[in-house]
C-alpha cells in the first residue's frame, strides 16, 4: 500500500489563504487521490471532523480568536474516529509547541518558505499518517 492509498481525506484549518490554496495544489500535483477540504476557522474544523471517517488533520497554530492548542482539545474532545492532527505554523515558540504536542499532535512542522516546500510538505504529511508519533515530533 503506498502512502497516497492510506490517506483519502486531509483537512487543513487555515487563515492563510495563500498558504492553504498552495498546500492544496501540491496535493492535486503529487496526491490527487488525496481530498482535500480548507477551512479558515476552527468551529468549522471541528464541524467536520465530526464524521465517521476523519480526515488527516493540518492545523495551523496562529488562528482568529482560538489557539492551536484550544482547537486540538476540541478536536480530540468531540471525535468520533482516532485521527492524526499535525500543526504547522511559520513561527511557533517551543512552549506552545511542545503544548501541542502534550495534547496528541502527531508532529509540528514549518510552513514551507518557497512553492518547491510544499510539495516536500506533502510528503511529509502522508509520509506521517504511516507512522507512529516519533521520538523527534518537530519537523522543519
Amino acid at each position: 500500500m503506498t502512502a497516497t492509498a492510506a490517506v483519502r481525506r486531509v483537512l487543513i484549518i487555515e487563515d492563510c489563504v495563500q498558504d492553504a490554496l498552495l498546500l492544496g495544489l501540491a496535493f492535486e500535483d503529487h496526491a490527487p487521490d488525496v481530498q482535500v477540504q480548507v477551512v479558515s476557522d476552527g468551529a468549522s474544523g471541528v464541524a467536520y471532523c465530526q464524521s465517521l471517517e476523519p480526515p488527516q488533520v493540518v492545523l495551523d497554530l496562529h488562528l482568529p480568536g482560538q489557539t492551536g492548542v484550544e482547537i486540538l482539545i476540541q478536536l480530540r474532545r468531540q471525535a468520533t474516529a482516532p485521527f492524526q492532527v499535525i500543526c504547522w505554523s511559520s513561527h511557533a515558540h517551543p512552549a506552545e509547541i511542545q503544548a501541542v504536542l502534550d495534547q496528541g499532535a502527531v508532529a509540528y512542522l514549518e510552513k514551507p518558505r518557497g512553492i518547491e516546500g510544499f510539495s516536500a510538505l506533502v510528503s511529509t504529511l502522508l509520509a506521517l499518517q504511516q507512522v507512529q508519533p516519533s521520538a523527534d515530533p518537530i519537523l522543519s
